[in-house]
């Protein structure tokens, strides 16, 4: 069986819906989801079959409307107008907040009835569970569809959600929870003790990354950032819609084992790279190894390109083919840079 544990980082969750799509469209299907906070919202709608509509979810997210924050503050943060109004504005959200002792949940609990039914989840056929905190003991409570209250999986997915800055309400059995990634914030064990062999883990980075080792050893499939998603609130669209691409591609490098670092190769042996680079000294060469830290001709070559793509600002979301960008390069850039010098003699 072939298990997949979904982190969680606020709206780093974006990446995930990337990851999700590209699953999807790669023919990996999963027999069972866990997912901690905004992994078990993602997880949910994988358990659906609504990768798609959950990358529409991300794609448009409103993050200041499922806050409850006010539009005319959030337009000041993303235009980073620190007037009169930006003060004014703030203080009152605050107050607002500070008020209702916490945000409301309301805006997260319209997004789970507007994609998501429990009988949906319940009669999936895939396994769904996640993992939340008990605030009374500090209980991490590991719970699967089946054995859910009926009528409060929303509850459970909410319970799993809630962080310190929520207006604290009584979930699922009357009481207070706690975001489970407090605990747990990879609940692949779930997964392990229910005989899964093979499990997707995808990864957010985030800021309090409390992770459990896995009880036993299992083919574990780590797909992570390998460029910063940013902050856990992000009210910018465009830094959101990035985070689903990155996702997408990410997950395509572990699964057709591209080449790439940063960027994405088509896949070629280490001889190729030799081939590349027979005509270069091996006074430059080691300067490369020492300068880019690399292991072998591969390395050296794509850490290159690398490095002059972001200078030149190259798009990052494409599968690119090394012979290809290496002509492009030569053709178009003449900067005096040693690493430049060098792919022009490949």
């Amino acid at each position: 069986m072939v298990g997949l544990a979904l982190q969680g980082g606020g709206a780093r969750g974006a990446y995930q819906a990337g990851a999700c799509l590209a699953f999807k469209k790669c023919g990996i299907k999963f027999n069972g989801v866990c997912g901690t906070s905004i992994g078990a919202f993602n997880g949910a709608m994988v358990v659906c079959g609504k990768e798609k509509e959950l990358v529409d979810f991300w794609y448009n997210i409103d993050m200041g409307s499922i806050l409850g924050l006010d539009q005319k503050l959030i337009k000041k943060i993303l235009k980073n107008e620190h007037d009169f109004d930006f003060y004014r504005l703030g203080f009152h959200n605050i107050f607002k907040i500070l008020k209702s002792k916490g945000i409301n949940i309301k805006g997260l609990e319209d997004v789970l009835n507007k994609y998501l039914t429990e009988a949906g989840i319940k009669e999936s056929t895939i396994d769904f569970g996640l993992c939340t905190v008990r605030l009374k003991n500090l209980k991490p409570i590991y719970i699967f569809k089946e054995d859910m209250i009926s009528g409060k999986l929303f509850d459970y997915i909410l319970a799993s959600c809630y962080l310190p800055i929520f207006k604290m309400e009584k979930k699922v059995d009357e009481h207070y929870y706690l975001d489970g990634g407090f605990y747990d914030n990879t609940p692949l064990n779930m997964l392990i003790e229910k005989g899964y062999k093979k499990i997707y883990t995808v990864e957010l980075n985030p800021i309090l990354n409390i992770n459990r080792k896995p009880k036993e050893k299992v083919e574990l499939i780590r797909i992570s950032p390998r460029r910063s998603l940013g902050a856990v609130v992000c009210f910018d669209l465009e830094s959101v819609r990035d985070h689903i691409k990155m996702g997408y591609y990410d997950t395509l490098r572990v699964i057709k084992k591209l080449d790439g670092y940063y960027y994405y190769f088509q896949r070629f042996p280490n001889f190729i790279y030799k081939w590349f680079i027979r005509k270069v000294d091996y006074k430059t060469i080691n300067k490369l190894k020492g300068f880019f830290n690399a292991k072998n001709e591969k390395d050296i070559v794509i850490k290159s390109l690398e490095y002059v793509m972001k200078n030149e600002n190259i798009d990052y979301f494409q599968i690119y083919n090394s012979f290809t960008m290496i002509k492009r390069i030569k053709k178009n850039y003449y900067k005096k840079h040693f690493v430049y010098q060098f792919l022009r003699r490949l």
